[in-house]
């Protein structure tokens, strides 16, 4: 019973998601199969994000030694690029599908609208490492070098879209797009 209170933040997520793909009306609202793709494929990632990032830690990559900071016995980061690992880029990679779905929600979003998202969906993750290593004890460490690499990976992600966009592949990644509205309708 014990082991099982480490994982309620990553159930508290995924119920919270699994609330919102389902009575959000997105199947509605966009009624094509291609965007049910995207939806249901983003809730995946999203849920593998959950996993990776605030389940009890069952792995550890060889990490750089680092300075670390602690509160209340909880570890933390806060000076950038002390060394790099396989972690680093990992995360990037990881969140190279976050780049991929913004430019599927919004095809038309300025770089810098990506990069700040980016930024913001790294800060929620490590932020909720931290506190939910307080209170839960999930053994996940807080790193200002995460938010660098997510960020980075982001950026990717949205910036192979619009390269692909521009490609034999415009009509395929068209049918994935969630697209909403009269003007996106007539623009396309």
């Amino acid at each position: 019973m014990r082991a099982l209170v480490h994982w309620i933040p990553f159930f508290i997520y995924f119920f919270a998601g699994t609330t919102l793909i389902t009575h959000n009306h997105l199947w509605v609202r966009f009624p094509h199969t291609g965007q049910h793709i995207t939806i249901a494929t983003l809730f995946v990632y999203l849920t593998a994000i959950d996993w990776l990032c605030l389940t009890p830690s069952m792995f550890n990559f060889a990490s750089a030694n680092k300075l670390m900071f602690y509160f209340h016995g909880v570890p933390f980061n806060v000076i950038p690029l002390q060394g790099l690992s396989q972690e680093f880029f990992l995360n990037i990679i990881m969140t190279i599908p976050l780049g991929v779905y913004l430019y599927l929600i919004n095809h038309r979003m300025p770089l810098a609208r990506v990069i700040i998202y980016g930024f913001l969906f790294s800060l929620f993750i490590e932020t909720n490492q931290f506190i939910c290593d307080l209170i839960f004890h999930i053994g996940r460490v807080a790193d200002i070098d995460d938010l660098i690499s997510n960020t980075l990976g982001t950026t990717i992600g949205f910036a192979v879209m619009i390269m692909l966009d521009q490609t034999i592949f415009h009509h395929a990644i068209k049918q994935f797009m969630l697209v909403g509205g009269k003007s996106d309708k007539l623009n396309n």
